[in-house]
């Protein structure tokens, strides 16, 4: 008896449906984040750090996704994808209580300045660094191991890459929000955000019923050929966009003549305007267009050169809010980009290596962004932004030069490396 279509379309839609779930968790976990993130500056004057200081914290924090990311992703082929994405579920959000609790004795003056910021940083930054290093490196190796071929694997990324802009679009904006209340609300409303997500990926992602022999996760270095190339492109896109949120509201201060209060509010538009082009595009366009990994990502690069130059000179606040829009289109195309084409290019036991490389890459540049930054904006207003533009128009140039970047449109025609061998409910 011949299958009927609706039948032979489930377990495609069996896949789509775990993969939308997996990045449900990239998601919560982002819009967590997020969420303290916009008064983390006001905060830790209150507690009496200074801006190295907080600093220091993010810089720890980014650290463990760097040290930790390749761990995890091969966690993930050894436990079973959805026991890691619990794990770091409950352990980011372990994390943020922690560092709510602290912070909110801390604001008591109940606790010395040396204590109270060696609690900060292990609750901010080392449980919840290391906690949440293991989400979007386990869900890119899953998207990867649930999609075959170029354009499903674009696809497949484009919806976890909508998930982090997502995430990066609400949570400033609930921050921000709930910061009118004060600066405490918004600490204990990021952990309750996890707790939600944590009990729907735990009833809704099914449980592993068939345990299979796997391949043993392969190590693949970040000099390999087939991924130096795009990791280097990725660390280009995401070190610019970070230097531009790290030092928006300085630039914004400066060149409107703004006060705190505006600055807040502000800042907080222009990044929306920046994050809601990112889910825009990844939602929207890159599904409809179908374009190859190389062609989004030379894309991406364009527009985040031009994107980059108006914020260098732009005298107001709605160019400046340009600019950073078309900074977060141009990542928009870039994102799916770079984490589908070194993916195309390994075999299934090396998934969880690429995806551990490509989230350590964009930690690098949440470690190194903000250093490099605050130390170019000290020099002048528009420093940052005119090395920006240099930086990325080279690497514009990389992306349609370099051989090693044109290996994916060989590999695009070519069949899978590996077949898969498990089904969605099997993982």
């Amino acid at each position: 008896m011949a299958t009927s279509p609706k039948a032979a379309d489930r377990p495609k839609l069996a896949e789509q449906r775990a993969i939308v779930l997996v990045c449900l968790a990239v998601f919560g976990l982002m819009t967590g984040q997020q969420m303290v993130n916009p008064i983390l500056a006001p905060l830790a004057r209150e507690l009496g750090f200074s801006e190295l200081a907080l600093g220091f914290v993010m810089f720890v924090g980014a650290s463990g996704v760097v040290l930790a990311g390749s761990f995890w992703g091969r966690r993930a082929v050894a436990w079973g994808h959805r026991t890691v994405l619990l794990i770091s579920l409950v352990g980011a959000t372990v994390g943020l209580l922690a560092f709510a609790v602290v912070a909110h004795i801390g604001l008591t003056g109940a606790l010395s300045v040396p204590v109270l910021y060696v609690l900060v940083i292990l609750t901010r930054g080392v449980v919840f660094g290391l906690a949440w290093a293991a989400t979007p490196v386990t869900a890119q190796s899953y998207v990867a191991e649930m999609t075959s071929g170029e354009d499903e694997r674009v696809r497949g990324m484009s919806i976890f890459g909508a998930a982090q802009g997502i995430g990066l679009a609400v949570g400033p904006a609930v921050g921000g929000l709930l910061s009118v209340a004060g600066l405490v609300p918004p600490m204990y409303a990021a952990p309750a955000v996890l707790v939600v997500i944590t009990v729907v990926v735990a009833v809704s992602v099914p449980r592993p019923q068939v345990r299979r022999e796997v391949p043993e996760p392969v190590r693949i270095s970040p000099f390999d050929g087939r991924m130096w190339p795009f990791l280097t492109i990725g660390f280009g896109l995401y070190l610019a966009m970070t230097i531009v949120l790290m030092t928006a509201g300085f630039l914004l201060q400066d060149r409107l003549g703004l006060t705190a209060n505006e600055t807040g509010t502000v800042t907080g538009m222009v990044t929306l305007a920046g994050a809601a082009m990112i889910v825009l595009v990844q939602a929207v366009a890159v599904h409809r267009l179908g374009w190859a990994p190389l062609r989004l990502m030379r894309t991406g690069a364009v527009l985040m050169t031009v994107g980059m130059l108006v914020v260098a000179v732009a005298p107001t606040g709605p160019l400046i809010a340009a600019g950073v829009a078309l900074l977060g289109a141009g990542l928009g195309f870039g994102m799916p980009g770079i984490m589908s084409a070194p993916s195309l290019l390994a075999p299934r036991e090396a998934q969880a290596g690429v995806a551990g490389l490509v989230n350590a890459t964009v930690a690098l540049t949440f470690m190194f962004g903000p250093l490099v930054g605050n130390a170019l904006y000290e020099l002048g207003d528009t420093v940052p932004y005119i090395a920006g533009t240099v930086m990325l128009a080279a690497v514009v140039v990389f992306t349609l030069f370099h051989r090693g970047v044109r290996q994916v449109e060989d590999a695009s025609s070519a069949p899978e490396p590996a077949a898969r061998t498990a089904a969605p409910e099997e993982r």
